[in-house]
């Protein structure tokens, strides 16, 4: 039985394999989540490290001219021709300098369209050295009163980081690693449905089924030839993470990020559960549509579903206990935890393999039994 099954897999492989579209589409969700990701982060990595100039519209600059040195100090300067100034206006009031020698309250007006979402990094930054500027001068004046400026900081936050290297490599990255789950379900994904509503259009299916062979053997060769594609594209996502990530500068954000190659290989283990997964679900969508273009259009709807609880639980930062034995969960956990560098639950992940194995079983049965009906194999 095992010679039949492989005979099917590399005939299945051999006609995947032959069709471009399968293998660019292998290849490019594989390079296509570290590629985006490493260009995002190098772009969010300059905006943060390297402040640029703001030039905003100030009137009254002549009322406060301290005042306006010390914006310069802060890199926000009043437009001219040459740097034409932001939509922002600073209002300093004519009675600025009364106001101050008599130590009263000075309205400082900033004008903006607060709903302008380009322009809230830089309306922060003016808000922001106002605020400093404000301190400032209320620690001036109770120092000349002979009042120590800590009376109005009363409780002073001593922030001291416990977090590790690699536990901020993982805050930062874990958003890769569902890239890398992406991988799988899109991956294979073409060989999935060729080998399924493909072969029904083709009528090779109908010929197939006739012949001599257990059809859960037949179920389970074409699974394993869309999971090796789904499983190749995973293997290639993970290792193209730290060849790209070598080009972004995360030392930084103060991140120093390695793979090594035992953490890989352990990811790289993890996936195959899920890889036969994604891929007998994938069968499965596939043969209850009744042609090659309906598959196509409710394997993408369905495949949105993990990824949807992927990143829900990305953002989100839920917890529970059942998500360390859930297919796709279970798996998202390892590479967070492989990444972060923190302690794997062999345990936990023993359960969640098994719990995945097990849904993929009860598919392959689904499956065997839906090809035993005349309305699957033809599309009625």
């Amino acid at each position: 039985m095992k010679s039949l099954f492989f005979t099917i897999w590399r005939k299945e492989m051999l006609d995947a394999i032959r069709d471009r579209r399968s293998l660019m589409a292998a290849m490019s969700y594989a390079f296509f989540g570290p590629v985006l990701m490493a260009v995002a982060f190098m772009a969010i990595i300059n905006d943060a490290v390297s402040e640029s100039d703001v030039y905003v519209n100030i009137e009254g600059a002549e009322h406060a001219p301290a005042f306006v040195d010390f914006l310069n100090s802060r890199r926000i300067f009043a437009g001219t021709e040459e740097n034409k100034a932001r939509d922002i206006d600073v209002m300093i009031p004519e009675d600025y300098q009364d106001k101050l020698a008599r130590a009263e309250m000075i309205e400082i007006i900033v004008r903006a369209d607060y709903s302008v979402r380009s322009d809230s990094s830089q309306r922060n930054r003016v808000e922001s050295a106002i605020r400093e500027y404000s301190s400032t001068i209320a620690a001036q004046r109770l120092t000349l009163r002979g009042i120590s400026a800590e009376v109005i900081r009363p409780l002073v936050v001593d922030k001291q980081d416990t977090a590790t290297k690699e536990s901020r490599a993982a805050l930062i990255l874990g958003t890769v690693m569902v890239f890398v789950l992406m991988a799988i379900f899109f991956s294979g994904m073409n060989v999935a449905i060729d080998t399924s509503a493909g072969e029904r259009e083709r009528n090779s299916l109908e010929f197939l089924l006739a012949q001599p062979i257990p059809t859960h053997w037949l179920v389970m060769a074409k699974a394993g030839a869309a999971a090796t594609f789904a499983f190749v594209g995973a293997v290639l996502s993970i290792l193209m993470i730290p060849l790209v990530f070598v080009f972004v500068p995360l030392e930084k954000l103060g991140i120093e990020f390695s793979l090594s190659a035992a953490s890989q290989i352990q990811m790289i283990l993890t996936l195959i559960p899920l890889a036969l997964l994604a891929s007998i679900l994938q069968l499965f969508v596939s043969f209850r549509a009744k042609s090659f273009k309906e598959a196509q259009t409710y394997i993408s709807l369905v495949m949105f579903i993990p990824v949807a609880v992927i990143f829900g639980i990305e953002f989100s930062r839920v917890e529970h206990p059942l998500l360390s034995v859930l297919p796709v969960t279970s798996q998202h956990q390892v590479l967070l935890n492989t990444i972060g560098g923190q302690a794997i639950n062999w345990l936990h992940v023993g359960a969640g393999a098994l719990v995945t194995l097990a849904l993929t079983a009860v598919l392959v049965w689904v499956v065997t039994r839906m090809l035993k009906s005349e309305k699957v194999i033809f599309g009625l």
